[in-house]
């Protein structure tokens, strides 16, 4: 199996000038691809077969369009190849490695890269979370689901009283998705990348990292930097709402997945 698909892939135009040696499967997988290492004599990359993704509403032209962006602002792998039946892509293999827990520089170097992202322009519609949680409130009867749903809601009307700023996001930056390649950080796996809140992403972090108050403080000033007290209330309001929103979407998605 795995040599009928060396072969095939070696006919590729981007292999044109070396040939493939192998095709590992990862141990770690995701939701959305099946992935696997390919080795050349010179370089390594990652091929990303994806899944069915008419259940998770992915674009693979745009998560292909993002990540090129965001190579291009080195905060990213450079993706190479999308099949034109966006059945699989082929970016650059980092070999670098995930964290758990952050010190206040690598929270810093995270928050540098997240600002890069939010500055990348986009024409894509934003997010409704909103409709998310309808969609929830039609799969999910179970009260549990209905508590969390209406709590939800509540928390964005909260946010709706604060200024909107929709940027490009990642959506899904927890530390699976982060690598600390060399000296650098790099997002991967940016299939659920969409326009959003710019504290989607910065919740993310605090609720995937489980930041204690003190460093979602120093995320928030290391993001805003200098800004007035006021404002400084108005972020930490917006980040706490987020990152209720943000956990819920998480539970509630995950029970879809049972």
């Amino acid at each position: 199996m795995n040599f009928l698909k060396l072969k095939k892939l070696n006919k590729l135009d981007i292999f044109k000038n070396e040939k493939l040696l192998s095709l590992e499967k990862l141990k770690k997988q995701g939701f959305c691809n099946i992935n696997y290492k390919l080795n050349s004599c010179t370089n390594s990359y990652l091929l990303r077969v994806f899944k069915d993704d008419s259940t998770v509403n992915i674009s693979r032209e745009y998560e292909y369009k993002i990540q090129k962006k965001a190579w291009e602002k080195s905060i990213a792998p450079k993706p190479l190849y999308l099949n034109k039946k966006k059945s699989f892509m082929i970016t650059e293999f980092l070999e670098g490695i995930h964290k758990y827990k952050l010190k206040k520089i690598e929270v810093r170097s995270i928050i540098k890269n997240i600002k890069k992202l939010h500055k990348i322009k986009s024409s894509e519609k934003s997010y409704d979370i909103k409709n998310d949680f309808k969609n929830y409130k039609k799969l999910l009867q179970d009260k549990d689901s209905k508590k969390i749903i209406k709590e939800s809601l509540k928390e964005l009307k909260k946010i709706d009283k604060y200024k909107k700023r929709p940027v490009s996001t990642h959506h899904d930056l927890n530390p699976r998705n982060i690598i600390f390649y060399k000296n650098s950080v790099k997002f991967i796996d940016w299939e659920y990348a969409g326009v959003n809140d710019c504290f989607f992403d910065l919740a993310t972090i605090c609720v995937e990292f489980k930041l204690n108050k003190k460093m979602q403080n120093l995320a928030l000033e290391y993001y805003f930097k200098k800004s007035k007290e006021k404002n400084k209330k108005a972020h930490k309001k917006s980040l706490n709402s987020y990152m209720k929103i943000y956990k819920n979407l998480c539970i509630l998605w995950f029970k879809t997945l049972k």
